[in-house]
């Protein structure tokens, strides 16, 4: 990673916080979300900045668009890679599947829509024209956020949560607000979450990861790991990354 990288990423993060107040003026945000916004993305900056005052130059994955949402667990880069594919398949969901609840028949006007073969660009206008339905709000941002996509992914995970304080937008902008270099506001979320779904399992993995790597708390990171790994349904490719952290835990109270 160089000097350059990072500061193309600086100037990502300035163009969003422009484009926010673009769309405020044209109508198209919500003061409040926009508000959301603009906190994530001065955290953002923050952090890279931080890093480019330090030269922060070791070889450790970017902070901006391109990094993999696991890019700040606690493992190898290598445990990484395998625990990005566990994480995702913890939704309970393939990629490119059909959307839940009948909406993307309804919407797309299609027996059994296959996501992979719908652009981003025509997911955006159905969206658009149908801002009530929830579920295809869900898809489209779920879509960015697996693919490292934050801003996207943001936007449209703080509309769903004006209407609903869904566990996988909380747990998720959560995630991405940890990664933007504020634990601390990062906890709120996924605990929230959680308060909401009990057994949410990417929010029990994300609440551990940002106690014990965010927050140097092991104790608190304890709870969520034990339930985790008592819980039906964590992928094969999980369970040891879940244990090893869970041993990383113990050791370190």
């Amino acid at each position: 990673m160089t000097v350059e990288y990072l500061e193309d990423q600086l100037a990502q993060v300035e163009r969003d916080l422009t484009e926010v107040d673009q769309q405020v003026a044209a109508g198209e945000l919500a003061p409040e979300t926009a508000d959301k916004l603009r906190a994530t993305y001065r955290a953002e900056a923050a952090t890279l900045r931080s890093r480019l005052a330090a030269q922060d130059l070791g070889g450790s994955k970017p902070l901006g668009r391109s990094r993999s949402w696991l890019g700040l667990a606690v493992f190898t880069v290598a445990a990484v890679a395998v625990l990005a594919l566990a994480v995702v398949s913890l939704t309970d969901r393939e990629p490119g599947g059909s959307l839940t609840g009948g909406v993307a028949s309804d919407v797309l006007d299609s027996g059994q829509t296959d996501l992979a073969a719908v652009s981003d660009e025509e997911m955006e206008a159905v969206v658009a024209a149908n801002p009530e339905i929830v579920p295809m709000r869900l898809a489209l941002a779920r879509r960015y956020f697996d693919a490292g996509e934050f801003s996207a992914a943001l936007e449209h995970y703080m509309i769903v949560l004006e209407t609903e304080e869904h566990p996988e937008a909380l747990a998720n902008v959560g995630w991405m607000t940890y990664l933007s270099g504020r634990p601390d506001v990062a906890v709120t979320f996924v605990e929230e979450a959680l308060a909401r779904d009990p057994a949410y399992l990417p929010a029990l993995w994300f609440l551990a990861s940002i106690r014990f790597e965010g927050l140097d708390d092991a104790a608190g990171a304890l709870d969520p790991l034990q339930r985790l790994l008592a819980s039906d349904g964590v992928p094969d490719e999980l369970r040891p990354a879940a244990e090893a952290l869970l041993d990383q835990v113990q050791a370190s109270q």
